[in-house]
């Protein structure tokens, strides 16, 4: 009997030390939604959190097949996989270099051609003349320091919080000025020259991050307005920027805070 009892014990013993070094595994990493709570969702916002988490090969598929009226969002996510995996649940465990194919919906390029014409004539830019240098001199510009308001949009730990809807219905046409960084950068649909931008509140980091979830949707780099003493050849993730920026509208659905670049300061 004492035989037996030992030899469960060490069964046990030896369990337990398999299920702790496969939880201390460096390159396993657990999911912190289902595939169920990722669909519906921003495409962009997900990319950002599971690179967060640590997944290191992301890839996008685009159905481009939107059209004017459609409850579905531009950017919405229809499926996502996880080596193959198109279910799995909160908690499920994968390696931190699984490949992971996020399929989105959006707008197909023909019905963007009338959009994009007007602002692309192949590299030649068309901008309007002088309206965001009109918006600069006509209205105040908001920063943490001349409004407690935004101050405490942008120390923000919660992208959903009713504090972020809130802000950005009361000073939608407004200003901002913010230290920011570049979250995540990626084409904007077919295009190789336009953009979707995420933007966090900052300087960048790939453990945490602060504020909204804030947009600059299917810009090219020329509406950025670059300045700074030194410009770089190119820009992308991990940027840290000063930004200036008209306020447009917070999406609840996708908790998506987007803006209109006024001007853009590398720092």
């Amino acid at each position: 009997m004492k035989k037996f009892l030992l030899f469960l014990c060490s069964i046990v013993t030896i369990i337990s030390i398999s299920g702790c070094s496969a939880e201390e595994d460096p390159n396993m990493i657990k999911v912190s939604k289902s595939s169920d709570d990722i669909i519906g969702g921003n495409y962009q916002t997900v990319i950002s959190e599971l690179e967060k988490i640590g997944f290191t090969n992301i890839e996008t598929k685009v159905l481009d097949d939107l059209i004017t009226g459609w409850l579905t969002k531009d950017g919405e996510i229809e499926e996502v996989e996880i080596d193959g995996d198109t279910q799995f649940n909160t908690n499920d465990t994968f390696s931190k270099d699984s490949k992971i194919v996020i399929t989105y919906h959006t707008f197909s390029i023909e019905d963007e051609s009338d959009e994009e014409s007007t602002k692309d004539k192949g590299s030649e830019i068309v901008e309007e003349p002088n309206k965001d240098k009109q918006l600069e001199s006509n209205q105040e510009i908001l920063t943490v320091e001349s409004n407690e308001e935004l101050a405490a949009v942008l120390t923000e730990p919660d992208p959903a919080s009713p504090i972020i809807s809130e802000f950005a219905k009361k000073y939608a046409g407004k200003i901002i000025e913010f230290d920011g960084n570049i979250a995540n950068m990626m084409n904007n649909s077919k295009y190789k020259t336009r953009y979707d931008i995420l933007i966090y509140a900052g300087d960048y980091s790939e453990m945490t991050a602060i504020g909204p979830n804030f947009k600059f949707e299917n810009v090219n780099i020329s509406d950025l307005k670059l300045t700074g003493s030194e410009i770089p050849d190119s820009i992308g993730t991990g940027q840290n920027l000063r930004i200036t920026a008209e306020v447009k509208e917070y999406k609840d659905n996708t908790q998506l805070f987007m803006l209109k670049p006024i001007s853009t300061k590398i720092r």
